[in-house]
């Protein structure tokens, strides 16, 4: 049997060209008319009764399109391509009853009484010779060079079509691969196609939404999924969940949001997501991937209470106070508010922990914390700076005198009542300080200022039940 490896590369061996058509996948596979249309052409330009598109495998020659013969293969000892794809250009044989290597095959000694004979090669893009494009007559012939040249470009497109079909068999082995990785990965996966229609939904992007994926347009993504903002309760905006803003050309890295859904825990996931493009630029949608962070962001939140919360009391330290302070002083402005700042020192508190001890006064200090909690309003923000001394903003406050001085009634009275400390009736009173300013010159640390200094007032005045001073004067 002559040899079929490449006479240009002694590398290219027939074993590689046989794993080559193995991977095509093609063998013993039904007709398929771009075959079918290349063969007839074949005979139609080349002006014979027969033509083949055939491919070489180790035993047999198999035909994929056959115009002018009634069966499909050969055994590879009688192919005449087995001599075509030794070599890398088109074989003619003008007459195999004269040829050597021809002459006593059984289609040139019987039926079909075959004479003449030409094919080209098939040749892939790695080089390999997977069969032929060829043609037969039964008469003695040459080709024009019209034809050889017409017979050249069909094969072209004949080895086209099966390296289309190679990328096709690869391109269907990764995205079976890729499903395959993306159902097990721990991490969620979503993607969207170029029109923005959610496509790839892994399993455990469906197990945390509890749903399969719909043909929804992003508008729909937040409310469907119950995608929410990193603090669990504000439903994000279209435009900001992680996916939409990759199919708009954003690249996100680490957005949290939460997930919630119906009959599960919430869920913070740590969001990456891109924008998928061709190589000419157009959209091919998005990704993105999902890290659950719920355990790290809970953890997060609790190291954040704690760092913002009096370790004592129970109630926000200076630097939660300050932090809310100029939320609420933002919102006063943007609603064109007055705003009131109270401070708050305890009378007799020293006396108290001199004489009982700093284990009592922890327990005074506890308890008149809680009492002043519960005589705010809702919308009240009320902490403890440091010792004895408590600050108070007042939402929606009027700062006249006759609604502050029911405040400090209110305040007064709550911290007014005995005390009962370890089996002793203790007794501490309270001077407070009011600072009013309206919203637009309003400032935290002036504030705060005024009011502390119109507590001392208050305290070194014992007449008055308590001081206001507006904090816009100098």
């Amino acid at each position: 049997m002559p040899s079929t490896h490449h006479d240009t590369d002694p590398g290219m061996t027939e074993a590689g060209r046989l794993r080559a058509l193995a991977e095509l996948q093609i063998m013993d596979t039904p007709p398929e008319s771009a075959f079918d249309d290349l063969a007839w052409l074949a005979a139609s330009i080349c002006q014979v009764p027969i033509a083949l598109v055939t491919l070489v495998d180790a035993e047999r020659q198999w035909f994929k399109a056959r115009c002018g013969l009634d069966f499909d293969s050969t055994p590879r000892n009688e192919a005449f391509c087995t001599h075509a794809i030794a070599q890398s250009n088109l074989l003619e044989v003008p007459d195999m009853r004269a040829d050597a290597r021809f002459a006593g095959y059984p289609s040139v000694l019987g039926a079909p009484h075959l004479r003449f004979y030409a094919g080209m090669p098939l040749i892939g893009e790695a080089g390999w010779r997977y069969g032929t494009l060829c043609v037969m007559d039964r008469t003695t012939r040459r080709l024009s060079d019209v034809q050889r040249e017409s017979l050249r470009r069909l094969a072209a497109r004949a080895a086209d079509l099966l390296e289309s079909r190679r990328q096709r068999i690869l391109g269907e082995s990764r995205a079976a691969a890729i499903a395959e990785l993306l159902e097990a990965l721990p991490d969620g996966v979503v993607t969207c196609d170029g029109g923005g229609t959610l496509q790839e939904f892994n399993k455990t992007a469906r197990d945390w939404h509890g749903v399969d994926p719909r043909a929804l347009p992003p508008a729909q993504w937040p409310a469907y999924f119950g995608l929410c903002e990193a603090d669990g309760r504000t439903l994000l905006a279209p435009e900001r969940v992680p996916l939409a803003r990759a199919y708009a050309g954003e690249k996100v890295r680490g957005q949290a949001i939460v997930i919630r859904t119906p009959g599960m825990e919430p869920r913070t996931v740590s969001c990456n997501a891109s924008p998928l493009r061709a190589p000419d630029g157009h959209s091919l949608g998005a990704v993105c991937t999902m890290h659950d962070i719920t355990t790290q962001a809970h953890e997060s939140r609790q190291m954040e209470v704690l760092a913002m919360t009096d370790a004592l009391t129970g109630l926000p330290n200076r630097t939660a106070w300050f932090a809310e302070l100029e939320r609420a002083l933002a919102r006063a402005r943007r609603a064109d508010l007055p705003v009131v700042v109270a401070f708050i020192d305890l009378d007799g508190f020293k006396d108290i922990n001199d004489a009982h001890g700093h284990a009592v006064g922890d327990e005074v200090l506890r308890e008149c914390a809680h009492r002043l909690q519960a005589s705010c309003r809702q919308g009240d923000y009320i902490a403890r700076l440091a010792g004895d001394e408590f600050v108070l903003f007042l939402d929606h406050a009027n700062p006249a005198a006759a609604d502050l001085a029911a405040v400090a009634q209110r305040i007064q009275a709550a911290l007014g009542a005995p005390l009962q400390i370890a089996g002793r009736a203790l007794a501490v009173g309270c001077s407070i300080g009011f600072a009013t300013a309206t919203a637009d010159q309003a400032r935290a640390e002036h504030l705060l200022h005024q009011a502390d200094a119109a507590m001392y007032r208050a305290k070194r005045d014992k007449s008055v039940p308590f001081v206001v001073v507006d904090a816009a004067q100098p």
